[in-house]
């Protein structure tokens, strides 16, 4: 027997109307028009038996001469990549109830073939060859490759798999929410294959906040190797109280301030002295090795005859002791006399270095430490080191 398919429609979510026509081999039409009587009788058709994902097919059944039919007819639906392709993606054979033309069912056995592609369908009734040509399903359909632990796969190079925007004032682009008070379940997993790519990416073009996390347990948890990186500098303050004698008999005084200053005076012997700064920085800090990329020496002097004649900064290469003296490397050696007199300038001077040898801390680097030499013209002038602050950034 020859059957001529009628209006045949696939709805998920929404009713999608077929464009174009379809045929079986005879060349029997399908025609997408339909009267309003049986597109009320075919939309309100109850699908709340359907699984989730389930390909709801509707659609008038005649034979060859255009009459409505009624009763069972086995029906085979088919899913293609390609209009004219061989080999189906997934097939369900159904015997389907027509009622004076008129069918519902579905196509519930393609769960896992539709990843978002272009696919055709195909209609084969009893013993007839298949409905051609195969009728292409629009969007709507791939709203199956969203069903709960469905996996979208879009290979194609430079394209997005899913691109979700809110253009309001307010609101959101994404909210996934993991709402289980119980087990272990995650709002958002991300993951990636790539060496140099990355699980989860953020950013906010505006100047705002890239990621915001709050929690009230642990906000943000890095595990793994532990490592938690920023391009963004950041900046350590080494207070001008910490300044010492170089030695025990060094007859130098250090006078300390109560704005986290100290002057230093020559003492009795009017000599060049040295004063060590200790140098504390957490490196490597969350994973992430430190480099430490600029500092400014913020002093003053009494006359333009006291300065700073030497500022040298030094980095161990690991435990130096009395018996391994020269185990460093020098990050800045800088000879140059830096003169900051009171008289010429009241509110101080600041002394920038910009560091790039030797200047990355790793958890086997060593100590840091920072020696500055002063000249003084009398037993009474002063060298004012108000306070040192360390550019730091990161690995």
């Amino acid at each position: 027997m020859k059957y001529k398919g009628f209006a045949v429609f696939i709805i998920i979510l929404v009713l999608l109307l077929f464009t174009g026509e379809v045929a079986n081999a005879r060349g029997a039409k399908f025609s997408p028009a339909r009267p309003a009587a049986v597109q009320a009788s075919i939309e309100s058709a109850p699908f709340n038996t359907v699984a989730p994902g389930a390909i709801p097919i509707q659609g008038r059944l005649t034979n060859a001469s255009g009459k409505p039919l009624s009763g069972t007819y086995p029906m085979v639906f088919s899913l293609y990549e390609t209009e004219a392709a061989i080999t189906s993606l997934c097939i369900d054979i159904r015997d389907v109830t027509v009622t004076n033309g008129l069918f519902n069912d579905v196509m519930d056995h393609c769960y896992d073939n539709i990843h978002g592609q272009k696919v055709w369908l195909g209609i084969q009734v009893g013993s007839d060859p298949e409905m051609t040509p195969r009728q292409p399903i629009y969007p709507v359909p791939y709203a199956v490759s969203l069903m709960p632990s469905a996996a979208i796969n879009y290979p194609m190079d430079g394209h997005a798999m899913l691109n979700l925007e809110n253009s309001a004032p307010t609101g959101k682009g994404l909210s996934s929410i993991a709402s289980s008070a119980t087990g272990i379940n995650y709002g958002v997993v991300g993951q990636s294959a790539s060496p140099s790519g990355f699980g989860g990416s953020f950013s906010n073009t505006g100047g705002g906040v890239g990621l915001s996390s709050s929690s009230s347990g642990v906000a943000i948890s890095a595990q793994g190797s532990g490592i938690i990186q920023s391009a963004s500098q950041s900046s350590i303050w080494i207070s001008g109280n910490g300044a010492r004698p170089a030695s025990t008999t060094d007859t130098t005084v250090i006078a300390l301030d109560n704005v986290g200053g100290a002057k230093i005076y020559p003492g009795t012997t009017v000599s060049n002295k040295n004063v060590m700064l200790p140098i504390t920085i957490p490196g490597p800090l969350y994973g992430q090795n430190v480099k430490v990329v600029g500092m400014d020496i913020y002093y003053q002097t009494a006359t333009e005859f006291d300065v700073i004649t030497v500022v040298l900064m030094r980095r161990q290469t690991g435990t130096c002791t009395v018996n391994s003296p020269s185990c460093f490397l020098n990050i800045l050696n800088d000879p140059a006399d830096r003169v900051c007199d009171v008289a010429n300038h009241a509110a101080g001077c600041i002394q920038h270095y910009d560091l790039s040898s030797n200047n990355t801390l790793t958890s086997t680097s060593g100590i840091l430490y920072l020696t500055l030499e002063l000249s003084f013209s009398g037993a009474g002038t002063w060298v004012d080191i108000g306070g040192i602050r360390l550019l730091l950034e990161h690995d």
